[in-house]
């Protein structure tokens, strides 16, 4: 694999990992929705973000075999435990994942095999796209990522860095692209407004998230070329308040507020996270607490349905009937933190320092770029 070469960590947008992770734990808890469900843009924050990290850790010499033995490491562990535990919650207490939408108790064979091996976001019906662990759908498209960024990487590399911003302008009016394709489609509703094929294809099915990952991709070869725009994060954050805003204003259609409509803000969010890295700037985003809980961040991600399941369950509505649901949201938040660590410590950190952390020597790193600018 071809790669360049920078040498700065990036706590802040460690940090902004938990804060995404988190939003998706609070809808799932019914405490946010603004808008479009704050899970959405999370999750196209970590599309954005994952192909951003991929191209700034690279190294020269690094082989297909190692990255792919890296990734696999650092997604399949967490993903099994939190699918097992599943299983067996589905299994025992025969209720439904999403009621309404699936039938209570088990996951049928073939749908949970196709989420244990990460293919169910690919078959455009909800018993798949559903299974086992709902959040687990992202990571259908995070392994099409990996398989292909050792090919993608070179390409963009040789991407001139003058031209690195209109590849950017490119890959979000592609992202624009794709639920303007969908609205072609036709089929059942699943709401007014919104057709199930629609859905599927706009928001579950992995090549239309690609655009996503590769634009974070060409924002780490901008900044490592030295753009590094004093945005922060606070600024950058709202304005994915305000293009939601405008985009229900509008009354855009459905499919484009899956990620089309706040693609720029959650680009200028990892932006102006990793140019207070690169410039050394204090942040409250990479403090020894935020870093802590964005490296626990992917665990939250998988066990918090699993959590709040088990939570229902276990109390049938005794614990909210005597705290409401402000305490018991509470009380769920704190068993989540606490799973979320359990699993990071005992399955991801010791399996990724046994079996993923082999990777070539680095070559001897440029200064890492201060000048702002294209």
């Amino acid at each position: 694999m071809t790669s360049t070469t920078v040498s700065s960590r990036l706590p802040s947008l460690t940090g902004l990992r938990f804060v995404a992770a988190f939003c998706v734990l609070l809808e799932h808890l019914n405490i946010i929705a603004v808008f479009v469900p704050p899970a959405r843009v999370s999750v196209s924050f970590f599309f954005v973000l994952s192909g951003f990290v991929l191209t700034w850790s690279s190294r020269p010499g690094d082989t297909y075999r190692s990255f792919w033995r890296r990734r696999f490491w650092k997604i399949f562990p967490n993903h099994t435990v939190s699918w097992a535990l599943m299983l067996v919650i589905l299994a025992v207490t025969g209720v439904s994942l999403v009621p309404g939408v699936l039938p209570p108790g088990p996951t049928p064979p073939l749908p949970a095999a196709a989420n244990l091996t990460l293919l169910h976001s690919w078959v455009p019906t909800f018993d798949y796209m559903f299974s086992v662990n709902p959040v687990s759908w992202s990571l259908s498209s995070e392994m099409l990522f990996y398989l292909l960024f050792p090919a993608l990487l070179p390409l963009v590399l040789r991407i001139p860095a003058r031209r690195l911003a209109l590849a950017a302008a490119g890959l979000v009016a592609l992202a624009w692209l794709i639920p303007l394709v969908s609205l072609t489609f036709s089929g059942p509703a699943l709401m007014p407004g919104l057709l199930q094929s629609q859905y599927w294809f706009a928001y579950f099915f992995p090549p239309a998230r690609l655009p996503e990952f590769v634009l974070g991709m060409v924002l780490a070869r901008m900044v490592i070329h030295g753009f590094t725009p004093r945005l922060g994060v606070a600024l950058t954050g709202a304005a994915t308040l305000v293009f939601l805003f405008v985009a229900t204003a509008a009354g855009l259609p459905a499919p484009f507020m899956f990620a089309a409509v706040t693609l720029v803000p959650v680009a200028l969010v990892v932006l102006g996270g990793a140019s207070i890295d690169v410039r050394h700037a204090r942040s409250f985003w990479g403090t020894r607490l935020m870093v802590f809980l964005g490296e626990i961040s992917f665990a939250l991600y998988l066990i918090h349905p699993l959590v709040n399941l088990a939570f229902n369950q276990l109390t049938q509505g005794r614990v909210r009937a005597a705290l409401g649901d402000a305490g018991a949201n509470v009380i769920v938040i704190a068993l989540c933190l606490l799973a979320a660590w359990a699993l990071y410590r005992a399955v991801e950190r010791p399996l990724m320092r046994r079996f993923g952390s082999s990777r070539p020597a680095p070559a001897p790193a440029p200064a890492a770029p201060t000048a702002q600018g294209a």
